[in-house]
């Protein structure tokens, strides 16, 4: 990883972090919020690496510091993997289809995880909401990335991606 890289991670991971944090939008057992579609754009623009780091990190500092530390592992782990498999499906060959099916795979990585995650943590019930707020989650990030990654492309030089 090169130092244009590497910055360009920690800033994308700092983002992540931050955007999941503000705003959040209360739903089921936690809450709705636009970090994810920072992942997708790493994923997307700078491999799966740098997808796996922003999305393990970014999202587990931001459950640290939003006061849910018993979602940090299991946050590291679920976003690790998405942001990971996103950038394998989707870097190097932008296109809607890729986009699109990223987006699923990203979807069943969230909705998955949380669910197994969340079972043993509070309870069967509990779990089964965030087969609810998941999916509302994985929309409203689609949609943001959808809008910013080609802005990002288009603007690719100006802006050294």
């Amino acid at each position: 990883m090169n130092t244009k890289r590497f910055v360009r991670t920690a800033l994308l991971t700092a983002l992540a972090c931050v955007l999941t944090i503000v705003p959040k939008v209360p739903m089921g057992a936690g809450y709705v919020h636009f970090g994810d579609c920072i992942i997708y754009t790493a994923a997307i623009l700078l491999g799966p690496a740098a997808g796996a780091v922003v999305g393990a990190v970014g999202h587990s500092l931001a459950d640290l510091i939003s006061g849910f530390p018993a979602f940090c592992i299991p946050t590291l782990i679920i976003k690790g993997i998405m942001g990971f498999v996103i950038g394998k499906i989707v870097y190097g060959h932008i296109d809607v289809k890729r986009f699109i099916i990223g987006g699923i795979a990203a979807l069943i990585i969230v909705t998955g995880g949380y669910f197994l995650a969340e079972w043993p943590m509070m309870g069967y019930e509990t779990a089964l909401i965030s087969l609810i707020s998941s999916p509302i989650q994985w929309a409203m990030s689609m949609v943001a990335s959808a809008v910013i990654i080609p802005i990002l492309i288009k603007n690719r030089n100006r802006i050294g991606f």
